[in-house]
């Protein structure tokens, strides 16, 4: 397309349409000449952005940055008929543009983390400011559709509805959620209750709101449940942010041995923390294994394993753990983590070692003791969720052996049971990064 041809009908693409489609049918059922387009027009957006970026208005560059976030998934998820995803990325762009249905495409995380603002070079405060704001808006979002399930107006995804008092226990447990979330950032103004027509509408003062309920909430079929799954991605991924800029932020106040502020970074961590599990046990307590199962294969390679800044945490608190090096370095569109696997980089686990022994020492401890603590009750329930809902014998959709993967990390903690540090793991090897390893600014994660 010519840029003019392009930019009139990227700004006339008509996006409620196109959720209501998606919600209707089940974005795996998606007509397949409106992906083909949309993926075709990824691909002219990137060219424009890239090629015509200065001849745009202002308001021109975001619906074209915001349409680019849109269609990438769709292009991902559009894989040219007879080929899989490892031979489009050995004729593409190389193994860090994998297509296919993967974690990225599969929850649109990339418009989540516009939302939440990770992109940018936001301070460790405003970061977990946009990560609250995005749990009460998610899960306000989400027990609202619950309840309107419950009072029989919903029409999107509404097969293999749980029962009753399931749903019951759901609302109650959101309500919970919800009220996690108060006095710690002021509310996001309110989604639109139907999807905006147009992609400029998500350029209003509402347009936060208005991404987290409607453009990432797509689910592959029309069970119920998959809601419940994608909305948990959602809750995880704004939570485990927060967590990494405090964490990250902890780290450096350690090395300027500033303790006060170090500790009020790992208790403000503490707090996401908690909120992320009670976010996990909405599923774990509400969802049959049986509606996982119906359906877990429409869920594609998506896998934890390819969720950036769960991997990102892991390592800025313990290092990079031996045994994860081969996960981490099939997981290619994160794989340049591995460039943390080298003596050079200290984890949050090393700088408390270097903590004195005083009052202003032992509340950095404390504070630490306490992330450790709700990290590891998360790491215990999602290690039972793995045993609940995968069948013995069943290997994770990341291509990991699943619940035994997870059981071979999910006791990876900073302190033991009498509250001791741990040292940290030590590998003979240092992980070489191969040449599909994107250069990026390694402890730089919000660029």
């Amino acid at each position: 397309m010519r840029t003019t041809a392009a930019l009139r009908a990227l700004l006339d693409f008509d996006t409620a349409d196109y959720i209501d489609h998606a919600r209707s049918v089940g974005r795996d059922r998606l007509d397949p000449a409106l992906r083909a387009w949309m993926a075709e027009a990824y691909e002219d957006v990137t060219v424009i952005l890239a090629l015509d970026g200065d001849r745009l208005s202002r308001q021109e560059r975001a619906v074209l940055r915001l349409a680019e976030l849109v269609f990438q998934s769709e292009w991902k998820l559009a894989l040219p008929e007879g080929e899989s995803p490892e031979q489009v990325a050995a004729r593409g762009g190389g193994p860090l543009d994998r297509r296919g249905k993967r974690y990225q495409p599969y929850g649109n995380v990339r418009l989540l983390n516009h939302a939440l603002g990770t992109r940018g070079h936001a301070p460790d405060s405003a970061v977990e400011r946009a990560c609250w704001q995005a749990v009460r808006a998610i899960a306000s979002g989400w027990r609202a559709y619950e309840q309107r399930t419950v009072d029989g107006t919903e029409t999107w995804a509404q097969d293999a509805l749980p029962d009753p008092a399931l749903l019951g226990e759901r609302i109650v447990r959101l309500d919970a959620l919800v009220s996690l979330t108060g006095g710690r950032a002021p509310a996001l103004r309110p989604a639109a209750a139907t999807p905006p027509r147009r992609l400029r509408d998500y350029l209003t003062p509402h347009w936060r709101a208005n991404i987290l309920e409607h453009l990432t909430v797509l689910p592959q079929t029309t069970q119920h449940d998959e809601v419940t799954f994608l909305r948990v991605i959602h809750l995880v991924e704004a939570t485990t942010w927060g967590v990494l800029a405090r964490v990250m932020s902890a780290a450096e106040w350690l090395r300027a041995e500033r303790w006060e502020y170090a500790s009020e970074c790992l208790d403000r961590a503490a707090a996401l923390a908690a909120a992320q599990t009670e976010a996990l046990l909405v599923m774990r307590r509400t969802m049959p294994v049986e509606h996982f199962h119906g359906f877990r294969a429409a869920t594609g390679d998506a896998s934890a394993v390819q969720a950036f800044p769960t991997q990102l945490l892991h390592i800025h608190l313990l290092g990079v753990h031996p045994e994860k090096v081969q996960a981490l370095h099939e997981a290619t569109e994160n794989a340049y983590v591995l460039l943390h696997h080298n003596p050079d980089f200290e984890p949050l686990r090393d700088l408390l070692h270097r903590v004195p022994d005083e009052a202003a020492g032992r509340r950095v401890l404390d504070a630490a003791h306490r992330l450790d603590q709700e990290l590891y009750a998360w790491r215990k329930i999602h290690y039972g969720v793995a045993m609940r809902y995968l069948p013995a014998q069943t290997t994770g959709s990341g291509g990991t052996s699943g619940a035994p993967y997870l059981r071979s990390f999910y006791q990876d903690r900073l302190f033991d049971a009498d509250r001791s540090l741990l040292p940290q793991h030590r590998s003979a090897e240092t992980a070489a990064p191969g040449p599909w390893v994107r250069a990026r600014p390694v402890l730089s994660p919000f660029n």
